[in-house]
This record gives structure tokens, sequence and C-alpha cells, in this order.
């Protein structure tokens, strides 16, 4: 499970703060392009460093790079887990080394954490919704869980219900994300899960601490563990819900420092490449991707796009507990709802419904396929296939029957 991490290894909200204030404060990207004359690959190493959310398998695919993940070890919420547990659309962080090609690489430990977890307590409400242009809905959403209020946007990820809207008050969830805020209290989901009944509790945001109560987003926090969490800090903790107490038993805590999870040598200088959203009004030399200090000031002057609450990539290496940028690209929506599978067919009910990593598939509305023809989707048969994300589905564009790879 997590684990504990000393509460003065790392540097509290408030630190960050003054180290942004001081440090950095600005950025810049465009949709597709790069935003500076230096680019990704300058470390010279070859370690890669990733973190951001799934957008395919056949190899685990996040920020664009395919990472062969058959010698890698997979941890998930601190326990240890197989490349088949996960999902499109779970935020993960990928530590591996980078091939020639750029888009290639070979994973040696894949860490996946949940950033809230247990009953629908509030929700959800529909912000906003629209209508695709394959008819499905295209919805903006929250929910509140763990006492927290998490936003869905056409860009998360399903599983066990089609959309936001389709979640019940008492059913539980597991949802996986990216800090939308730079208090802490607001997370955007990239994959919600609804699971059985009986897990623990998981919350996400920023410890208060008020005499001798500590809280967290609204939860009374109790137990020993609950004790060494310091006022200001940004954790993520796991525990027991008491109705009796109305309270949180802490069982284990994991303080997100600086966002890389402690994972980093201070002077690694390794490439990183960082999916998030920009939490603070960016200035000339530097920004807040979610609660990672970003030092931009060797990019050039770069586009108005990149401002609060745009969600980007940023690449570059970590010193000193910074992320020095070389890059800063903008996510566009056809990026963030564009998946591809490579895998075995698990289950087939009709080619409006099958099964690929555990993803639901739609190929009801394509004609051709290479290597076969629809006729000859079943289970069992190995395939290749991209598609837009629809809620807790995806429309497939393109599908190839694998043969003699």
């Amino acid at each position: 499970m997590s684990e504990h991490q000393p509460q003065d290894s790392s540097l509290t909200r408030r630190h960050w703060l003054v180290l942004a204030a001081s440090a950095v404060s600005g950025c810049g990207g465009g949709s597709t392009s790069t935003t500076a004359s230096l680019s990704p690959g300058t470390g010279g190493t070859g370690v890669v460093y990733t973190q951001g959310s799934i957008s395919g398998f056949g190899s685990v695919i996040v920020n664009g790079i395919k990472f062969d993940d058959l010698q890698a070890t997979v941890q998930m919420d601190g326990g240890p887990a197989e490349s088949s547990n996960l999902r499109v659309g779970m935020v993960v962080a990928v530590q591996g080394t980078r091939l020639a090609d750029p888009t290639l690489g070979t994973a040696s430990h894949i860490e996946v954490w949940s950033i809230a977890q247990g009953p629908v307590l509030q929700g959800p409400t529909v912000t906003q919704n629209s209508q695709r242009a394959d008819g499905s809905v295209a919805e903006f959403a929250e929910f509140s869980v763990a006492g927290m209020t998490v936003q869905t946007n056409p860009d998360t990820s399903f599983y066990g219900v089609a959309l936001a809207s389709d979640l019940l008050p008492n059913q539980a969830v597991t949802v996986w994300g990216l800090q939308a805020g730079a208090d802490g209290t607001r997370w955007t989901a990239t994959y919600v899960e609804v699971r059985p009944m009986g897990m623990d509790m998981v919350s996400t945001g920023v410890v208060h601490v008020a005499g001798l109560q500590r809280s967290l987003n609204g939860l009374l926090l109790a137990g020993s563990m609950a004790d060494t969490l310091v006022d200001g800090s940004l954790v993520r903790v796991q525990g027991v819900w008491s109705d009796a107490s109305n309270s949180l038993a802490v069982a284990h805590a994991k303080l997100l420092g600086s966002g890389l999870l402690g994972q980093l040598p201070d002077e690694a200088k390794i490439e990183v490449e960082i999916e998030g959203f920009v939490t603070d009004t960016p200035t000339a030399s530097g920004f807040m991707l979610g609660n990672i200090v970003v030092d931009a000031s060797a990019i050039a002057p770069i586009s108005t796009q990149i401002k609060e609450g745009a969600r980007v990539e940023v690449y570059g290496t970590w010193q000193s507990g910074v992320l020095k940028a070389t890059e800063v690209e903008l996510e566009n929506e056809q990026t963030l709802q564009t998946v591809e599978l490579k895998g075995v067919i698990e289950v087939f009910t009709s080619k409006a419904e099958f099964w690929v990593r555990g993803q639901r598939c739609d190929a009801s509305g394509i004609a051709k396929v290479e290597h076969g023809t629809l006729a000859d989707l079943k289970q069992g048969v190995e395939v290749k296939l991209k598609g837009s994300k629809a809620g807790d589905v995806v429309m497939v564009t393109e599908l190839e029957i694998v043969v003699n790879d």
C-alpha cells in the first residue's frame, strides 16, 4: 500500500509558492508545435521519466511514447500489480529508457496512484454538454467523493458507467486524475471506475491543522499516522471511514512533495515529460504544473494559449527540484480523445461491443478492416485499432487484424 514519507523530505505547498514566486513564473506553446529551439532528448542519458494519462496499449502509451512494459515492475496505490491491470485514462509515472526512435521506449518501473476512492456523496451535476460528430454525448460534470469535488470532461474515461451523470449516490468509485488548481482542492478526472463497496477511502488535498485536529477536504483525520501530517502539505491519504466518530482513520499517507513522488534524485538531469494543468498565471520565466515548479526561462517567447487552466505537456530535465523546460506543448482535444490499442479480443458480443485490454470498443462505424473483415472479429483474435473516447467506449475509426506480427 502507500508509504509514509518523512515530512521534512519534501516541500509543503507554502514553500512551493514561495519558490514559484522567487524562481519562476511563465510559459508558452502551441497546439502541437515546439515552443523553443531546444527539444526533448537534450539530457543525453537515454533515461526518461514521464508522467501522464495512458492513451493506449500494445505497449503502454504515455505522452506519445510507446513503452515496452514486458520487463517493468508495476505498482498500483503502493502495492504490486500487473500491466494488465492498467487502463486507458489512468495517470501513471513511468521510468525507463528511450530508444533511438524518440516515440519508443522501454519501461523499467510503472507507478499508478488514484486520487480519490469511496462512495459518491453528492452530485453528479452536469455543467455543460453537447453532441459529438459520432452522436455521442460530450459532457462536463462534477461529483463529490471523499470530500473532494471531482470534475469530469469529454476526455475522461469511464468503466462501469457511460458518463458521470450516470453515477448514483453511494455508488463506490475510484478516480484517477490531474491536479487542476494551485490550492490542491480542484482535480480533473482522467479515469473513473465503479468498484465494489467495502474498499478503503482515499482522498487527496492539502492538510489543515486547527489546534489538535487535522482535516483534509473537510474530513477529520484520526490515528497516529494523521498526527505526523503537517499543515499545508499536499498529501494522498488512505484509510477507513467511521460514521460513529465522523473521521477517517488514516492507515497510509503519501506526501506528494514535488509532484514527482520522490522518485528522482535532486540532480538527476534525466529527461522528464510531464502532463498536467497549468495551476497559476504564467509569466515570462515559469509556472506551476499541478504542484510542480517549471522553469521556462530557456524557452523563447511563447503562445498566450498557455495560461492558467490549460492542459499541457512539458519536456525538459529535473534539476534541483525544478523541471527545467525545453518545450511546452498545448494538448488539443483530438489528441486527448484519441486511443490506440493492440491486443487480443477478450470478450466479443458484436462488432459494436467487444473488449481489448479491458476497454470496451465499438467498430460499427467502420467498413474496412485491414487483413480481414468485420466478420472475422471474435474472441481470441489479435487486433490493432485506433479510435476516440466516448465515455466508457472507444469508437473505432481504424482496425487491423494482426497477422505474422
